[in-house]
């Protein structure tokens, strides 16, 4: 069962200017950053939401708890549940305005928010944790460095599109495909490899969850069957099609699990960093729709779920 309890959506767009974007990608309904945003440097994200946590004394002896993380649209939160869903813990961070030749550095900025919501954690329940998993925008794209992790390439954010690759992805993809949109991943990896000459050898793709997962675990090229959706991987078959397979850039796709499923143990030096167990492991995590899906009422044909930045329809 994947380790997330508590996933509001966030629906503010963060602001950044169009003179981040490259090739022919382009991004929809972006608001222009204010003046006093371009130059501004934030070390620690502000804590935007006091942290409600019992009392210590007060889980019961042998009580496991389970970390999920959601790495929204302007910020990112936490819940720390148990296996009846009681949140004992709770916050949420603002993702810092860290720049980079004028323009937004979202990849510093979605690390330091995320190490800054593991020492949020009170720290007499952080040696309950048992699993910790992250979901992320849908289609939030990061080429990096198949040896080091590191990016390649500044990140495609979920609204990006990359017309310029579509008719490329048209060609090979069955009609009305998922990948057959400007935004979905899929478009996002071709409209990269068209631009790229060097380093494709030693690129692979990850998406926002996969990346910060692996910030945890260690474990390069893994991700979820959800959030590979968007770059043409099929769950009913549990692979990546024939088509997708055959073409030079699949050598970047990651392989794919279920989500939930365990990864491995959280590093050393983070277990050491934040005094979490030895045996605290990381799971595969989802995307921020699906994540948030379950934590709602609907459970009967046709009711309405409504989340903050987007809607679904059961």
């Amino acid at each position: 069962m994947i380790a997330l309890g508590h996933h509001p959506t966030f629906s503010v767009l963060f602001p950044f200017s169009q003179s981040q974007l490259h090739g022919h990608c382009s991004s929809r309904k972006l608001l222009a950053p204010r003046k006093d945003q371009l130059y501004k440097s934030v070390s620690k994200p502000r804590l935007m939401m006091a942290l409600a946590s019992n009392e210590e004394g007060s889980i019961r002896i042998g009580e496991r708890l389970y970390l999920g993380m959601d790495f929204g649209t302007s910020g990112a939160r936490y819940a720390l549940i148990d296996k009846q869903g009681t949140i004992h813990s709770e916050g949420k961070r603002e993702y810092p305005v860290l720049m980079n030749d004028e323009k937004m550095d979202w990849v510093r900025s979605w690390r330091a928010a995320l190490f800054s919501l593991l020492e949020d954690i009170p720290i007499h329940l952080r040696p309950l944790v048992a699993s910790i998993s992250i979901d992320g925008t849908s289609a939030t794209t990061l080429i990096v460095d198949s040896n080091t992790g590191e990016p390649l390439w500044r990140p495609f954010l979920y609204n990006e599109s990359c017309p310029d690759a579509l008719p490329t992805v048209k060609s090979v993809a069955p009609a009305n495909h998922t990948v057959c949109s400007g935004s979905s991943t899929l478009c996002k990896l071709v409209s990269w490899w068209n631009i790229e000459g060097s380093n494709k050898k030693s690129a692979l793709l990850l998406h926002q969850a996969d990346w910060l997962l692996w910030l945890l675990h260690g474990k390069l090229g893994v991700s979820d069957y959800n959030n590979a959706l968007k770059v043409g991987y099929d769950p009913a078959s549990g692979s990546y099609p024939s088509w997708l397979r055959s073409q030079p850039y699949s050598q970047l796709l990651p392989s794919v699990i279920a989500p939930g499923t365990s990864i491995g143990n959280l590093k050393e030096e983070i277990r050491t960093q934040f005094g979490f167990q030895e045996d605290c492991i990381v799971c595969a995590g989802t995307t921020d729709s699906i994540a948030a899906f379950p934590c709602s009422t609907c459970n009967t044909t046709w009711k309405s779920c409504h989340f903050f930045g987007l809607n679904s329809c059961y």
